[in-house]
């Protein structure tokens, strides 16, 4: 961009703070009790560091130089659930209107399905709507950084304005209004913190009516209790999204030309897996030049991708060759255990001090003596895999932190495999346990898929037959509770709350797990049916009652269940009470409905049961087919 195209870019973008922050100081002027000046200057700074932060991106084919989000971002589609077995779809346009009109949605996605450019493209449609709203742009990952998790407070320091918003102001603005809430990657909150973060944003979204609400993440079993949002997943890219992609972001005309003839319908088929993912497309077509024949396995995907980043900033400084610290051998083995380090402590991002203690950590254990600072230098300018967004470092996609964490754990620190799977396994929603079995799928079968296909095949829970009168969701959880909420009269699910079983919950797990590793998807998840069945018996209940709700009331809805049987009980725990008439409605409307739902839940558990029975039985032919075929070899 030339120095004049600069200057008009800086008026322009000075001029849209302007009227953004006027049109909305005028409904404010009562509330706020400043005058017009000092309130622009108030919040200029937050402007515009957000208009900056969210109309320029980097990205893996531009890592030294952003690129503006409006010349490369293509539109996208989403889907939501409208009945069992079918779905809606919703332009990207369609769904900034929902979330202008006031409909809380939950944004969810794979890692690399354009999660957070759609909702940067978010914040600059209605940043630049002017509606007398202020969106907030919040990466939910920075929380991890707070000794006592307070997101209201969080978010009012983001607005750098605490000149206008003392003494409870911000309350005021938010009882009001003013404000549209974009919470990203609800999945890069630490597991520990993840439930009470989402109970703050719960509160939140119940106590501000009048403000709008959106927050983003990988699948998540929990987002099915946010009772008064939707759910919208972000849509695969069709072959029309992805050559609009391909044509618009900025690369080498003669091998976009290339990838573009050989895009046909049967390629995109073939290849669809990662074709449809907008970051591993672009990954592709930066491989795409280096190697002709496109990998069928994920691992080999992003090898190959990481040797194309190795050498790619260098290639575009003609034949410059940077001096690095580590040769490629080291860098990749000090690189990797840094990942399995950083991904097992659940620390996505770093400031300097944090980065630097993790790098010394893989330079310790491989006991190579070179300097931290220039091993930094190697990760963050040789390889461009860590950029720097203010103070903190964040990897340019999580999935080379998740390829990386596998690749060490069985090809650098193998011995330790047995530790290191049992840790991925409680993580599947990330790629990490499926990526060490494309590695090295021996060495997971013998360290854990072995003993725990012989734990589950000798539980009670495979054991059950159709015949048998017992219920197989009761395995599942035993115990569900909701506070329900108060939304125009009627009675909706708040915080929910399940109990898992103890005796097969290893099990379970290891189904759902299983699952993961057969990429069938969320959907089929043992959890996941019988959490979204019980939600679905309760809020049919609280329609299908049809109580109009008091103001002020609130009633806590606890279900229990055993092997044979299963009760509800709901009491008031609101100021205003529900007539003991509508609770024995309740109940009696929740008994019609639960036991079909609950026979509906278990004819779908029983055949993910016998799926992965079958998925069992595979993996213990390929590994006796392996075994076979090294005695064969070795002549034992």
């Amino acid at each position: 961009m030339n120095d004049m195209a600069t200057d008009i870019a800086v008026q322009t973008s000075t001029q849209l703070i302007k009227d953004t922050l006027d049109a909305l100081y005028t409904p404010l002027s009562k509330i706020v009790n400043v005058n017009r000046a000092k309130f622009l200057e108030s919040f200029n700074a937050y402007c515009d560091y957000m208009l900056t932060k969210s109309s320029m991106v980097r990205t893996l084919y531009s890592k030294s130089k952003p690129m503006a989000l409006k010349d490369i971002y293509v539109k996208t589609s989403f889907t939501i659930n409208d009945t069992p077995g079918s779905s809606l779809r919703f332009s990207d346009t369609e769904l900034v209107n929902k979330f202008a009109s006031g409909t809380r949605i939950i944004v969810k996605g794979n890692g690399g399905s354009g999660k957070t450019i759609f909702l940067k493209h978010l914040w600059l449609s209605r940043f630049e709507k002017k509606s007398g709203k202020i969106p907030i742009y919040i990466e939910l990952r920075r929380l991890n950084d707070l000794q006592s998790l307070d997101i209201i407070t969080f978010c009012r320091s983001e607005l750098q304005s605490d000149l206008i918003f003392g003494n409870g102001i911000f309350e005021k603005l938010c009882e009001a209004g003013k404000f549209e809430f974009i919470f990203d990657g609800f999945d890069e909150v630490a597991r520990e913190k993840r439930k009470q973060a989402e109970r703050q944003i719960l509160d939140l979204s119940e106590k501000y009516r009048k403000c709008n609400f959106l927050a983003s993440g990988r699948e998540d079993d929990r987002f099915s209790a946010w009772g008064s949002y939707e759910i919208y997943t972000v849509s695969p890219l069709s072959i029309d999204d992805l050559k609009a992609l391909i044509e618009k972001i900025p690369f080498d005309r003669k091998v976009k030309k290339k990838f573009l003839e050989n895009l046909s319908d049967d390629f995109f088929e073939m290849h669809h897996s990662f074709l449809s993912s907008p970051l591993l497309a672009i990954m592709m077509l930066m491989t795409f030049n280096e190697n002709a024949i496109i990998p069928s396995k994920l691992t080999t995907f992003y090898n190959h991708a990481f040797q194309t980043l190795l050498t790619w900033h260098d290639a575009t400084k003609d034949s410059f060759e940077r001096e690095r610290s580590l040769t490629i051998d080291e860098f990749r083995r000090v690189f990797s255990t840094f990942c399995l380090v950083s991904y097992y402590e659940q620390a996505f991002e770093f400031d300097d001090q944090q980065l630097r203690t993790f790098i010394k950590k893989a330079l310790d254990y491989h006991g190579i003596e070179v300097s931290v600072d220039n091993v930094q230098n190697d990760i963050c300018e040789s390889v461009n895999l860590l950029q720097k967004e203010g103070l903190k470092f964040i990897f340019v996609h999580r999935s080379f932190q998740e390829y990386f964490a596998a690749e060490c754990a069985m090809q650098v620190i193998s011995g330790k495999a047995s530790e290191f799977l049992s840790a991925f396994a409680k993580r599947p929603n990330d790629s990490v346990f499926y990526m060490c079995h494309e590695l090295h799928p021996e060495l997971v079968f013998d360290k854990y898929l072995a003993p725990k296909i012989s734990e589950a095949l000798s539980s009670e829970f495979f054991k059950l037959e159709p015949k048998d009168s017992r219920f197989r969701a009761s395995y599942v959880y035993d115990k569900f509770s909701t506070q329900t909420i108060r939304h125009d009269g009627e009675l909706m699910l708040g915080e929910i709350r399940f109990r898992p079983t103890k005796e097969v919950r290893s099990v379970v797990d290891f189904v759902d797990l299983c699952n993961q590793m057969r990429r069938i998807g969320h959907q089929n998840d043992l959890g996941f049916v019988v959490f979204k069945s019980i939600i679905e018996a309760v809020q049919n209940t609280l329609s299908e009652a049809g109580i109009r709700a008091p103001s002020e009331s609130k009633v806590k809805i606890t279900i229990e269940m055993n092997t044979h049987d299963y009760k509800i009980s709901i009491r008031n725990t609101g100021k205003e009470k529900i007539s003991t008439k509508d609770i024995n409605n309740l109940k009696s409307t929740f008994y019609s409905i639960f036991p079909d739902i609950l026979k509906k839940a278990d004819f779908q558990i029983k055949a993910i049961v016998d799926e992965t029975k079958e998925f069992f039985t595979s993996l213990q032919s390929e590994r006796q087919e392996k075994e076979k075929s090294i005695d064969e070899i070795l002549g034992i």
